[in-house]
């Protein structure tokens, strides 16, 4: 019996351009995939290895996979990473996604309140305004500002 491959995130990143038909044409097979909308040359496919191994050799998606220097194989982005990250672009208009910003990192919270409710992540504040910061690995950070009131230490306060 064959062994089951688990579904995964795995990042790709595809030529300035590509997004919609690639958008798209994921769609039509049923592939579930992110792209962040203010950084489109990234693509996220949530899905087994092999397969999105053969979305990307058969051509369906045009681009490269982000690997892993350590294991020397497809990077796969964790599951609440990806979900945070989603949920922070998704459900707030207002947040920005960064590429190649250098952050100061802070202190660790949870968001206890509003629709990012759960979501983990670093503040950082800037000019006197506070911000949630999530990122995916290395990759990608995105951030929203937050009111003070809305976070908690994410490790409870211990």
């Amino acid at each position: 019996m064959a062994k089951e491959e688990k579904v995964c995130w795995f990042a790709t990143i595809t030529r300035s351009g590509q997004w919609k038909k690639i958008d798209r044409r994921l769609g039509e097979l049923g592939v579930e995939h992110y792209i962040p909308y203010s950084y489109k040359t990234m693509v996220f496919l949530h899905t087994t290895k092999s397969t999105a191994l053969t979305l990307v050799n058969s051509g369906e998606v045009k681009g490269h996979f982000m690997i892993d220097h350590n294991t020397h194989t497809l990077l796969e982005v964790p599951e609440k990473q990806m979900d945070n990250f989603m949920r922070l672009l998704d459900l707030s208009p207002e947040a920005e996604c960064l590429s190649a910003v250098p952050l100061v990192k802070g202190d660790r919270v949870k968001v206890v309140k509003g629709a990012l409710s759960g979501v983990e992540g670093d503040i950082v504040e800037e000019h006197g305004n506070l911000y949630l910061v999530v990122s995916v690995l290395s990759l990608l950070s995105a951030r929203v500002e937050i009111p003070r009131s809305y976070v908690v230490p994410a490790d409870g306060g211990k």
